[in-house]
């Protein structure tokens, strides 16, 4: 047994139970394990009926730091507990643990030394979110703990009222013995009464973005928290009740400034739950659902209710006119990456409602208007498209599925596409199955108000028929609606599943029309569930499911079920690939390349190129290499690609990267071209050449300077050799001979030739170039007249593929830019992108493009921040700007510049959306100042750029080749 010690604990952990015998001890025994040891851990029984009296008393008596209080009565819920265990701790600070959750082990020491650090009132963390049935963890508002900070006051940062909870924080006993906080008793939710005072008396409290709290979401409904109980309308009546208590805590703390932002919070988290579970929900009950919130969401701030987006405004109000099912339809995927639009619009007077039937009233119009959707202005990419599934037929070894795409924009028409089902995720599909899809016309009126019932559940089974038909969810589409519908047919004895997908697949559909795509979700009624026991793949190695879980309201997914059995034994080729593959590791692929450059010779007229780590066909390397085609020299070219051969000219011979024979291929050549570095495991023969024609002019540290080089000696030593292997790299400058070619520790041959990759670029006016921007445009879907922006910003270091490098705020530059401009976003290739719905009409992701060349010369303006693309785009001598909310902090704290950007952009900096549309609006006039510092630009960073670059590369570095 633990021994007390005799001075008070650091900090008293109050953990509350009731009737959770099983799970109380691993709460406490994570607070008995933590790095802080002078600590006690209080244990409040509010009065549980089960054998939590003896687990707590065993608990006392296996760790003195434990002591237990039992509440005479039940009190219904967490205030009265909590206030008991406050009563009880000696500590002079506290937390609060529930007894199905848990503390990570730094938790108390860290908020600890925080709390004393900047004596703060309290400390909050990030709460991590553990799904217990399938392990999955995900992080709770973690923009609210992006980065750790010290805040003076609620009013510095008011969208932290979105953290009610109150076990993520460690709080000052003082402090809240001075204001006299305490939970309130006999409501459910009381976090958020606690949490908006702890707020409003606050004046300086700290925020840590590290785990702090592990709130485990149970894997049966019998044992889920109050805060999960969201079917219950009881658990809707006690949210509202919080609410309304919260807004008297505003008037009594002389803080009612704060009412919007903490109405705004209601809407769009508390309310935002129950709207997000509608799908779930039968009309009755969002009907008396509605008889709860809209009297009290009626009282609330019109400029809350402005910051919705419009999919919960729209919710909103189909909740406030009792249309139960509407409601349901508009709630689908409410705050998940795909906006589902309606079935159907409604236009009047220039603008476009939502549903069948014209708003009733002016709050109506206000609320239904989805104009701003701009449905008929999307492309195919930014289509916003409705799928849902409306039949299922199941035989022993199919699946027959009966799909309708609703396209109320009509965006489809006049288009000849081909249609996929797919299951799994983005980067790796399971399955593509086509998808027959045909026009259909309106059913009769009779039809329109079929409903499929809830919770509906089809299996097949041998002792019945052969078929189980799922009835279909909803009548037919009403007229004014762009409708198809589709069948397709899923051979499970052909759909190979990997044994490591064990998660569930999202099911889509997408779109195809040439090269442009549309995957968006297929949707299906909430619980249906499908087994068949048919065998999925070759073997049989389980059965397939289809079902719309409750976490995942409407959108299908599928999984296996059951384990891999009875596999068939792979024949020698599939031996045989498993284990190069198994085997191409670093290591084994240089002791293989070693051997080879042992035994073989070297290979003079075959050239390995490879650009941007075998991601594509462009770059430096790419006009190196078509000046060599253009020439005739009888050179063999072989291109490595990294898994995406797709991205390639047909007639490029190819090289899968990190492959034996990619390893094979390296050994042989006589001339290694590329852009970034060949692996560090490959070291370069002496009678092969390397040119490094490296992939961009320097603003940001780069080489040894780079932080990452500077921490990590071993790393720099790495790098170093690396450099080494280079004979000639290409140099546009003195300004990248200093801050490169030095950098890098670079002693060979330094080629003044520009950069190849800038030829077309300098010749943007030759029919040729004129004919490539033509196609990106018709690509993209650019309406005649548009101008268009390429916003192509670099990523950050620390936050690679976060999507943090997408820093400017694209739906706030929508409601600001002048209309006729359209924005391709061309994420880096170290970030990851996706067009906000419904910002389709404005926004086109260009990250995947091939040649990023040819979106340049599509453009009429560049926005960047410190990405090297600038010293390109100014061959074009087209404006450039320079969207840079976050320069000083890149500049000085992540990863360090050569010179000052301020002192010689050829273009304004700017830092908020507002400032962005306002010189693209004044460009003609921005151009015109800058055009001195621009031409100076020009000069320093362009001054080799003359069209001629491949051809002076190729003289240089293949001299044996003649024109």
């Amino acid at each position: 047994m633990t021994t007390q010690p005799h001075t008070l604990p650091d900090v008293s952990v109050i953990v509350i139970t009731f009737d959770d015998a099983a799970r109380l001890p691993r709460a406490v025994r994570s607070v008995l394990s933590q790095t802080l040891k002078n600590l006690e851990v209080v244990i409040v029984d509010d009065c549980s009926g089960d054998d939590t009296p003896s687990v707590a008393k065993a608990l006392t008596e296996e760790d003195a730091r434990v002591r237990y209080v039992r509440l005479p009565a039940n009190s219904g819920g967490c205030g009265a507990p909590r206030n008991a265990g406050m009563d009880a701790a000696r500590a002079p600070f506290l937390m609060f643990l529930d007894s199905d959750d848990e503390l990570p082990r730094h938790a108390c020491k860290s908020l600890l030394l925080e709390a004393e650090a900047t004596g703060a009132d309290f400390v909050m963390g990030t709460v991590e979110r553990v799904d217990e049935a399938t392990g999955a963890v995900t992080l709770w508002y973690p923009q609210l703990f992006a980065e750790r900070r010290v805040v003076d006051g609620i009013r510095a940062e008011p969208e932290l009222l979105f953290n009610c909870l109150a076990t993520n924080k460690l709080y000052r006993r003082t402090f809240l013995d001075v204001t006299g906080i305490r939970f309130p008793e006999d409501i459910h939710h009381e976090d958020i009464v606690w949490s908006t005072e702890l707020f409003c008396r606050s004046k300086l409290f700290a925020i840590v973005p590290w785990p702090v709290y592990r709130w485990l979401l149970a894997a049966t409904p019998a044992t889920r928290s109050i805060s999960s109980r969201r079917h219950e309308l009881e658990n809707v009546r006690q949210r509202v009740t919080a609410a309304v208590l919260s807004d008297r805590v505003l008037a009594n703390t002389h803080s009612l400034d704060l009412k919007e932002d903490k109405d705004f919070r209601f809407l769009s988290h508390d309310l935002r739950l129950y709207l997000g579970d509608l799908p779930q929900r039968d009309p009755a009950w969002i009907s008396e659902f509605a008889d709860i919130v809209i009297p009290y969401v009626d009282t609330l701030d019109p400029a809350a209710i402005e910051r919705l987006t419009r999919a919960e405004r729209v919710c909103v109000q189909l909740v406030r006119e009792r249309r139960g099912a509407e409601a349901a339809l508009a709630a689908v995927e409410l705050g998940g990456r795909h906006s589902v639009p309606p079935r159907a619009v409604t236009a009047d007077g220039g603008r476009v409602f939502w549903g069948t039937a014209l708003p009733k009233d002016e709050q109506a119009r206000s609320e239904l208007d989805v104009t701003g959707l701009r449905l008929a202005e999307q492309p195919l990419s930014g289509a916003l498209l409705r799928h849902e599934l409306v039949d299922l037929q199941a035989s022993k070894d199919e699946i027959r599925l009966g799909l309708r795409t609703y396209d109320p924009g009509r965006v489809l028409d006049g288009r000849t596409m081909t249609a996929w089902l797919r299951i799994g995720g983005r980067k790796r599909a399971i399955a593509t199955i086509p998808v027959q899809m045909t026009p259909v016309v309106v059913e009769p009126p009779g039809e329109r108000e079929r409903q499929a019932p809830r919770g509906l559940e089809g299996q097949w089974d041998p002792e019945e028929p052969e078929r189980t038909i799922i009835p279909r969810m909803t009548g037919a589409p009403p007229e004014g609606t762009g409708i198809l519908e589709g069948t397709v047919s899923i051979s499970l004895p052909d759909l190979e599943w990997p044994d490591n997908a064990v998660r569930p697949q999202a099911v889509m559909i997408s779109l195809h029309e040439g090269e442009r795509r549309n995957l968006r979700p297929l949707l299906a009624a909430p619980g249906l569930s499908f087994t068949s026991l048919g065998a999925v793949g070759p073997a049989g190695s389980g059965r397939l499911v289809l079902e719309a879980s409750a976490d995942i309201p409407f959108r299908l997914t599928a999984r296996r079920l059951g384990p891999a059995a009875g596999r068939r034994f792979p024949n020698v080729a599939e031996l045989w690939r498993t284990l190069l593959a198994d085997l191409a590791t670093p290591r084994n692929l240089g002791r293989f390349y070693r051997l080879v450059s042992a035994t073989v010779p070297v290979n003079r007229r075959l050239v390995l190129f490879e650009s941007a780590e075998g991601t594509g066909y462009t770059g430096n390397p790419r006009y190196v290499h078509e000046e060599l085609q253009r020439r005739a020299t009888g050179l063999r070219a072989v291109w490595s690609h990294a898994d995406v051969p797709e991205r390639f000219p047909e007639d490029v011979d190819l090289v899968r990267r990190d492959t034996f024979r990619y390893a094979w291929t390296l050994a042989r050549a006589g001339h290694w071209v590329d852009s970034h570095n060949l692996p560090y495991c490959y070291r370069k023969r002496g009678s092969t050449r390397y040119l490094q024609t490296w992939h961009g002019q320097v603003l940001k540290k780069m080489g040894l300077d780079e932080p990452r080089h500077r921490a990590q000696r071993a790393l720099a030593k790495k790098y170093a050799e690396a450099v080494a292997r280079w004979d000639a790299l290409l140099t546009p400058g003195p300004d990248f001979r200093r801050d490169f070619a030095e950098a890098s520790g670079f002693r060979g041959e330094l080629l003044y030739s520009g950069y190849p990759r800038t030829d077309v670029l300098v010749r943007h006016m030759e029919p040729a170039q004129r004919e490539r921007a033509r196609r990106v445009r018709e690509f993209f879907e650019i309406p005649a007249g548009k101008r268009v922006i390429l916003y192509a910003p670099t990523y950050r270091d620390s936050r690679r593929f976060s999507g943090d490098s997408i820093r400017l705020d694209l739906p706030a530059l929508a409601g600001v830019l002048p209309p006729d401009w359209v924005i391709l976003v061309r994420a880096h290739q170290y970030d990851r992108f996706a067009v906000p719905d419904p910002l389709g009409w404005l926004v086109r992701d260009a990250s995947a493009f091939p040649e990023v060349n040819d979106l340049m010369l599509a453009s009429d303006v560049l926005v960047t921040d410190y990405s090297s693309i600038m010293f390109d785009y100014a061959c074009l001598g087209r404006p450039i700007l320079y969207y840079v909310d976050d320069y000083e902090r890149y500049a000085s704290t992540q990863r360090g510049v050569c010179f000052d950007l301020a002192e010689v952009a050829p273009g304004p900096l700017l830092r908020d959306p507002g400032e962005l549309a306002g010189a693209l609006d004044r460009l003609t006039e921005i151009t015109e100042r800058y055009g001195r510092r621009y031409a100076e630009f020009r000069d320093r960073w362009c001054g080799l750029d003359d069209g001629q670059a491949s051809a002076r590369v190729v003289d240089a570095f293949f001299p044996e080749v003649t024109r």
